[in-house]
């Protein structure tokens, strides 16, 4: 009896103190300040412009390195000796790297922090995109394309989620949707650059087979944004956010306090403020940290994205991965040939008006007696920069204009119409002969859905539980870019041949989109 009387001690005793230590555990974790508190003590200032910037430019790298190609296809089709098929797959590489990569390095700036993503993997892309201008091989040159693809994948997938954890709540929205503003500015970039270099005529012989050209120089061009915010961001801190996240408490304070003196001048003790709120302990252990299991670690991201395809997320998740597809399948799939598009049609030397197929089918019969000549024409007419750079700062306008549509009828009167507007100018494209009025068509077609882009990835941070928001997003945006490789490569199987077909299925894939637009409840 003493014996079993000493056991029920023992347990007692034993249960005291784990309650005893999970007090401790709870009292420890509700000392302090909330993260988002400070940041309202600090305010807004210098660090928030410097993380900003740093976040916009990243963005113009992302853009700048996929639809660059638009251009570079259209200057290299000589040098590599391309037709619509190969330019297409040209164009294609850096999204299916995107792709590919997307989800993991999302994952990873999870576990071991966004900063180290960010850095690294943008000066991966920006060395792989470096040597992709010494190559003269055609398919080596694709893969390299695919390799800045994987790489830059991680500045795509990580930005906006750096961005966000240096903003309180109420900035939060206003920071990104400045930081969409950049995707526009890269849209007038590429073209602009485009013109200045392109322009140049000159040709540096390297060996007997290749000679560096203009369009070599535009790639370099291109990385320069992404050089710039990679060393801003080498002078900017870890996002406290993620340090308390992974339970490094210290650096994460040590970052908040960097955060206060550039901002004010004072440290966080002068705020009164001695430790930061922690985190409770999330469940399990960071497998990509104790694990050196490739299988082990698929698993385990497998596992924790597995809700997401349950019910009740299922049907929304799927159906805004499914628009997500059609926005990218139209404004980058046609968006990369849009400058191709437009070089055809200032090329047209026709004194009676035609439509956008008509001129396509005569570019056709002139590169079939250029093709029996034995000469190659790989100059860019005036005229496609000019209505690039028009389709940029429409862009830019519309993001501008954004908030106050959203604010005025809604996400899903905003998704619905937009797409359902861009869908009839797509129809409208194939008929209309006025060359003032396909620019606006085309501009409206490319940049409504490049707007719902923003609008769909909020309303998937909606539908979904906190835990799996950061996944969701993630995914919904990787599945988004095959509309991307879709689009672009259908594109060059059917526009030279099918040219009205390839603008009503465009048409047909958009207006499906809004459709499924209203069964989401957003």
């Amino acid at each position: 009896m003493s014996a079993e009387l000493g056991r029920q001690d023992d347990v007692e005793r034993s249960t005291s103190k784990a309650i005893a230590a999970k007090s401790s555990e709870n009292s420890e974790q509700n000392a302090g300040h909330e993260y988002e508190d400070v940041l309202q003590l600090i305010g807004f200032g210098r660090v928030q412009w410097l993380v900003l910037i740093a976040a916009g430019l990243l963005l113009m790298m992302v853009i700048n390195e996929t639809m660059g190609m638009s251009y570079i296809t259209i200057v290299s089709q000589c040098d590599f000796e391309m037709n619509s098929m190969d330019k297409a797959i040209m164009s294609a590489a850096s999204f299916i790297g995107i792709f590919c990569s997307s989800y993991f390095w999302g994952y990873l700036s999870d576990t071991v922090g966004r900063r180290p993503v960010l850095i690294y993997t943008t000066i991966a892309g920006n060395v792989l995109s470096l040597c992709s201008t010494v190559i003269p091989n055609y398919w080596l040159y694709v893969f390299l394309r695919f390799g800045v693809g994987f790489f830059i994948a991680g500045a795509s997938s990580t930005t906006y989620a750096y961005l966000g954890e240096f903003f309180t709540p109420k900035h939060r929205p206003i920071a990104i949707n400045y930081a969409s503003l950049f995707v526009g500015i890269s849209t007038v970039y590429v073209p602009a650059t485009a013109w200045l270099i392109l322009s140049m005529n000159w040709n540096v012989n390297i060996t007997d087979d290749f000679s560096f050209r203009p369009w070599r120089l535009l790639t370099i061009c291109y990385m320069l944004p992404g050089i710039i915010g990679t060393i801003m961001l080498w002078t900017l801190p870890e996002s406290p956010k993620i340090l308390m996240s992974l339970h490094k408490t210290d650096e994460a304070f040590a970052a908040v306090d960097w955060i206060a003196v550039k901002n004010s001048g004072k440290h966080l003790n002068e705020f009164k403020v001695q430790k930061l709120k922690t985190e409770a302990s999330a469940d399990g252990e960071n497998i990509l940290l104790v694990s050196k299991s490739a299988i082990a670690t698929i698993k385990k991201m497998w596992k924790e994205t597995l809700p997401l395809l349950k019910r009740p997320h299922l049907v929304n998740f799927v159906i805004s991965c499914t628009i997500m597809c059609g926005l990218f399948f139209s404004s980058s799939g046609m968006g990369l040939w849009y400058p191709e598009i437009q070089n055809r049609l200032g090329m047209n030397q026709a004194e009676d008006s035609m439509t956008v197929c008509e001129v396509i089918d005569a570019s056709i019969d002139q590169m079939e007696a250029n093709a029996a000549n034995k000469t190659c024409v790989d100059t860019i007419n005036t005229k496609s920069y000019v209505d690039t750079i028009t389709y940029g700062s429409a862009l830019i306008v519309g993001y501008i204009l954004m908030g106050l549509v959203l604010k005025a009828i809604g996400r899903k009167a905003s998704i619905f119409i937009g797409l359902g507007l861009s869908g009839a100018c797509a129809i409208i494209l194939i008929f209309i002969k006025d060359e003032v009025a396909i620019v606006v068509c085309f501009c409206l077609y490319l940049v409504l859905p490049g707007l719902c882009v923003s609008i769909v990835s909020g309303a998937v941070v909606d539908l979904v539980p906190t835990h799996l928001r950061g996944k969701a997003v993630c995914i919904c945006l990787m599945l988004g870019r095959t509309g991307s490789v879709f689009g672009s490569n259908i594109i060059g199987v059917l526009l030279d041949s099918y040219c009205s077909v390839t603008f009503g299925v465009f048409s047909g894939f958009v207006l499906v989109c809004a459709g499924l637009t209203l069964l989401l409840p957003i």
